[in-house]
């Protein structure tokens, strides 16, 4: 199977797998230990054979490829006019921090949070304030009630769709609840939708613009094709503003990093080849990723029913429970990096609401899933036998 392969990615110069070092299995950092679609490569070589790598204006199969994309997976019909960028996602999300927002001025974002968008907030001289999600019966929801109690007194809310690191895929219905609240409190939305591009089973993505005309003029949507088609290394983001004041406003600041005029013509050539002919491929990996977490979550279930696993709507990284064990985050540590050679992302650094769980990314050909299942089992089982 195409998703198969096993890549040796250790001593490659990943950030993912230098967090292990060569003791062990990576299963943090999102990104997939799968080849991007030939589709990107062979435009990328074509792009590289001209031997020309100067300034160039987006073309037009760029914009049709991006308003093709939201058309056909979305149901969304955007205007080439509303498009915006930046190298990457972060800088998007701070670009908006500093157009709409003043020092001082607080920032609302729902926990288990993801914690870049945090320290964005509190880098740029900006207030965090947490809205912590309920957990019940395996799923988190938004608290409607803390959500707008929350809201009085901030200027903007930043939220993750897909929510990171819950795997959340918020339902139309959950949008137009937090969007209504939003205007009513004149809170501004900016909605981070990098994956929305996977999702699993009967859950749908749906973009923020898209939930009603006023929402949609009250946000900015930001994505990219860079978690679906593992083109983190190309970074490359965007907005969607159809609003003409905020986008305008948005502009300017592109403009004062030069982002308007110096733009990456190879992250343009990959987004362009994926969006435009790479769909066949992302729905042979969302299948794939899949099935892969309905083995996670069977063999959980069934070898370790200490750790819990909050299934994820979208996304590739599922949300484990690991209460159960009884442990602080010092002997997690011990536990899965120490003993089972295993490197998560700490759920810690997602807030204390975090505090207990662990993220792991199951972008990964099935056997080094297995492989990372039996570690975590055997470990698990000999820590308690050493107790007994």
């Amino acid at each position: 199977m195409l998703f198969d392969e096993r890549i040796e990615r250790t001593g490659e110069n990943s950030i993912k797998w230098s967090k292990a070092a060569g003791r062990g299995l990576a299963m943090g950092t999102a990104d997939m230990d799968f080849k991007s679609p030939e589709c990107v490569t062979d435009a990328l070589v074509e792009k590289a054979k001209t031997g020309i790598f100067a300034y160039e204006p987006k073309p037009e199969a760029y914009y049709e490829a991006v308003t093709g994309w939201y058309s056909r997976r979305f149901g969304w019909d955007i205007s080439r006019d509303w498009l915006v960028n930046g190298p990457g996602i972060w800088a998007c999300m701070r670009m908006c921090v500093d157009t709409y927002t003043k020092p001082g001025d607080g920032i609302l974002i729902l926990t288990p949070h993801f914690h870049p968008a945090a320290d964005i907030i509190r880098n740029s001289g900006r207030r965090v304030v947490l809205s912590e999600m309920r957990l019940a019966g395996g799923r988190y929801e938004v608290d409607m009630e803390d959500f707008e109690r929350k809201l009085e007194g901030v200027s903007m809310y930043i939220q993750i769709n897909p929510q990171n690191p819950t795997g959340r895929v918020f339902t139309g219905e959950e949008l137009k609840a937090v969007g209504d609240a939003c205007i009513r409190h004149g809170v501004l939305i900016v909605s981070d939708e990098v994956h929305g591009n996977i999702t699993f089973g009967s859950h749908k993505h749906i973009p923020m613009g898209r939930v009603s005309e006023e929402i949609r003029e009250h946000s900015i949507v930001l994505g990219a094709a860079s978690k679906a088609f593992n083109l983190q290394g190309l970074t490359y983001g965007y907005g969607i503003i159809s609003n003409p004041r905020l986008r305008e406003q948005f502009l300017e600041t592109m403009k004062g990093y030069d982002f308007d005029f110096a733009t990456n013509i190879f992250s343009m050539t990959a987004l362009t080849a994926a969006y435009s002919q790479g769909e066949g491929w992302l729905r042979e990996l969302t299948g794939y990723l899949e099935g892969n977490l309905d083995y996670l979550c069977g063999y959980i279930a069934e070898e370790i029913p200490q750790i819990g696993v909050i299934r994820p709507e979208g996304a590739y990284m599922a949300w484990l429970d690991c209460r159960g064990l009884g442990l602080t985050a010092g002997e997690l540590r011990t536990l899965f990096e120490e003993r089972a050679g295993l490197f998560f992302t700490r759920g810690e650094t997602f807030g204390e609401a975090g505090e207990g769980f662990e993220r792991i990314n199951f972008a990964c050909p099935r056997s080094v899933l297995e492989e990372a299942m039996g570690r975590m089992k055997e470990a698990i089982t000999e820590r308690a036998g050493t107790r007994t």
